[in-house]
């Protein structure tokens, strides 16, 4: 029986011993490590897409996890398999992309709110949105003590969530949850507030 002459060397090689290879800094650290991120590439990036929900997002979180992995291996342990390890790599940067996207976490009525509110503060006169200022104002008013804080925090202090977790006082995931909350309560009152202005 012949054997497979295509195959080359370092696909003979478990995780473990590309790893060594790697560390070892020789000649054939490239390839070692070639062959590490053709193994894990495809399953790294669903892994990331469906922890993200777009393409996009994930493979950005693929590419910053690889980056990461291979200025990082030097110093990997092999206490964990090297999968599992890069994985948690990955894990870690999709958590860093959520907590950004939650910070930009912004809705056209919130946006609207932002806008108006700089356009009244710095010039009265000029604002043609006047009266919805006033409902933004009003809605803002009726709102929860909470929901009102966290909403000038977010969005006329414009503070992060990490931010606002710290002012307030609370944990990061009880932060998120309050300002998607308060967003939720602003959106529920507006189209009747809007309606009322129009009537």
């Amino acid at each position: 029986m012949e054997k497979n002459t295509n195959i080359q060397w370092h696909e003979q090689l478990s995780d473990e011993e590309l790893v060594a290879l790697f560390q070892e800094r020789g000649k054939k650290t490239a390839a070692a490590y070639a062959e590490l991120v053709c193994r894990h590439h495809l399953d790294l990036s669903r892994r990331c897409h469906a922890r993200l929900g777009n393409a996009a997002d994930a493979e950005e979180a693929v590419q910053e996890t690889l980056l990461r992995a291979f200025h990082g291996l030097l110093q990997y342990r092999r206490e964990a398999c090297f999968r599992t390890w890069l994985f948690s790599i990955g894990d870690n940067q999709c958590n860093t992309l959520l907590v950004r996207r939650s910070r930009h976490v912004l809705t056209d009525h919130m946006r609207a709110l932002i806008e108006l509110n700089d356009e009244l503060r710095y010039n009265d006169e000029s604002v043609e949105d006047v009266e919805l200022v006033k409902v933004v104002r009003e809605i803002l008013a009726e709102l929860p003590c909470q929901a009102g804080d966290v909403l000038m925090l977010r969005f006329y202090r414009d503070l992060s969530v990490e931010d606002i977790a710290s002012t307030l006082g609370i944990g990061l995931s009880a932060a998120k949850m309050r300002l998607y909350r308060a967003i939720a309560q602003f959106e529920s009152r507006f189209p009747a507030k809007l309606w009322e202005l129009a009537a």
